[in-house]
């Protein structure tokens, strides 16, 4: 389980979740919307602390930054500078 989703994505998901999860406690709507609310922000909550999305990888989709290639990763040791610098 590679992880697909980045820190701002994971800031944002920390706050809807408590958000939702407080809309659904605090019970300010009918019952069924407070349980939706709850499951919901249960959901983007748990997305954010693992930092896997299963519909990211079903999509394909990764809002994380490219990791670089290791042939990349070897030059900037080697040489101090970024590949795309040369």
């Amino acid at each position: 389980m590679q992880k697909n989703v980045g820190t701002a994505d994971r800031i944002l998901r920390v706050t809807f979740g408590v958000s939702f999860l407080a809309l659904g406690l605090l019970r300010l709507v009918s019952p069924f919307w407070s349980s939706l609310f709850i499951v919901l922000g249960i959901e983007v909550f748990l997305v954010a602390i693992i930092g896997f999305s299963p519909l990211y990888h079903w999509l394909g989709v990764s809002s994380r930054e490219p990791d670089l290639v290791i042939e990349e990763e070897v030059y900037t040791w080697q040489t101090g500078e970024r590949d795309s610098e040369r």
